[in-house]
């Protein structure tokens, strides 16, 4: 475990930074662009486009904290070397409510229940629903409480790890950052059993929340985009499409994290084959969940379901859009995630990993843009604006999770579970 701590401290190297920076600031300057200058398109392009990547990267980062709960609650050996791979994602935890705090300011464009009344009956009984006032701080509620119950998780999780690496490399190991986690911490072995009986606490505590509140997320941000529509299985159908994409993204960071630390002994071709299986049933519960929400709404043919999806596989440009999705999140990950052969040599995985979360980032396009979009009037923006403000996104997620994952073990080298090698067993 000492040379895991030895590799952990590490600084992004100056290139990198400078481009994430790049990215970041570009991005802004697009945003800052699309608000005060081009009119009413440039305008509504802006926020739909920071809509976009608000909800997809803050799903990300609410993923990954989820799947170090679920590998905590089911004592999964296989997935412990991604264990803190998987938490250095809540670091854009606080970058993400920031970006949730600044769509409030975007509501009169993106929302019409926001400054319009509602004269169809059908509507108006969501008017107690459907109001600003209630619209922001329900959802500063749910984000506040996630995240403080998120961070606690992990602060529990990388706690026993940090007093770990400072007793086998010394008191200065970890800083600062470190000093912070570790005030009032006592003996090792003391704190390790009552962190671990804490986590296991929290643990389901934070599954419940992050099942209730990210659904109410997604029906909030996204689904009132069209103030008619509603979809029970909606919250489900999203949570599952973050998930997808959080371990796609995960796939590649491992296998980044594998070549450039030397942790091949635990981040294993047979683990690597384990995760690429997770992606691969992913694609395929993520298009089960499509569907039944897709196979219910046909057969109740009720106008205030339909055309939500009548819009998006039936009418052009986004019927062809609808179809891609559909075989690049679904077909393209089943068929190519198959082959054991395929899943076991990296860098291909590593592209397919990519592949999944530029799908799910398209997938949540399509569920926004049309929303925003006269009927009839429909058209495909793929411009600066989205492509700027995603790289911005991009950018910050990239930094904030570098910038954890090099102050912490790389590993949860305290944790029981964690082996040199994984064979299946």
């Amino acid at each position: 475990m000492k040379d895991i701590a030895e590799k952990s401290l590490f600084q992004i190297p100056e290139n990198l930074k400078r481009l994430l920076w790049v990215l970041v600031i570009v991005g802004l300057g697009m945003f800052i662009a699309g608000l005060t200058t081009g009119g009413e398109d440039s305008l509504i392009r802006t926020w739909q486009a920071f809509l976009i990547n608000t909800v997809f990267w803050a799903g990300i980062a609410h993923s990954g904290v989820l799947f170090s709960v679920i590998w905590q609650l089911t004592d999964a050996k296989w997935g412990r070397p991604f264990k803190r791979l998987s938490e250095a994602c809540a670091a854009f935890l606080p970058i993400s409510f920031l970006m949730f705090v600044i769509v409030f300011f975007g509501s009169k464009v993106l929302y019409e229940w926001s400054h319009t009344p509602f004269l169809h009956h059908g509507i108006a009984v969501k008017a107690g629903w459907l109001n600003l006032p209630f619209f922001v701080s329900r959802n500063i509620a749910w984000l506040v409480v996630i995240y403080a119950v998120s961070w606690w998780f992990v602060k529990t999780s990388i706690k026993p790890d940090i007093a770990l690496a400072r007793k086998l490399l010394g008191a200065d190991w970890g800083g600062s950052f470190a000093d912070k986690i570790l005030k009032g911490y006592g003996e090792h072995e003391d704190e390790l059993i009552k962190l671990e009986k804490l986590s296991r606490k929290i643990a389901p505590a934070l599954a419940v929340l992050y099942s209730v509140g990210a659904s109410f997320l997604a029906w909030d941000f996204v689904m009132t985009l069209d103030q008619e529509w509603f979809s029970t299985l909606f919250g489900v159908f999203f949570i599952v499409g973050n998930m997808h994409a959080f371990l796609g993204l995960i796939l590649a960071i491992s296998i980044t994290v594998r070549n450039r630390f030397g942790m091949h002994e635990f981040i294993t071709i047979n683990r690597l084959h384990d995760l690429a299986k997770m992606v691969f049933a992913f694609s395929l519960l993520w298009a089960y969940m499509g569907y039944s929400q897709y196979i219910v709404i046909w057969y109740a043919d009720m106008p205030e379901e339909t055309p939500f999806l009548v819009i998006r596989s039936m009418e052009q440009p986004w019927a062809l859009m609808f179809l891609l999705i559909i075989i690049s999140v679904f077909a393209i990950p089943f068929i190519g995630l198959l082959p054991k052969t395929l899943c076991r040599t990296p860098n291909y995985t590593r592209v397919m990993g990519i592949w999944v979360v530029i799908g799910q980032w398209f997938a949540i396009y399509l569920m926004v843009v049309p929303s925003l979009q006269h009927y009839g009037h429909y058209h495909v923006y793929l411009g600066p604006h989205e492509l700027l403000i995603t790289l911005g996104f991009a950018g910050m997620f990239f930094l904030s999770y570098l910038t954890f994952l090099g102050k912490v073990p790389i590993l949860p080298i305290s944790d029981k579970h964690l082996c040199r090698s994984w064979h299946g067993h």
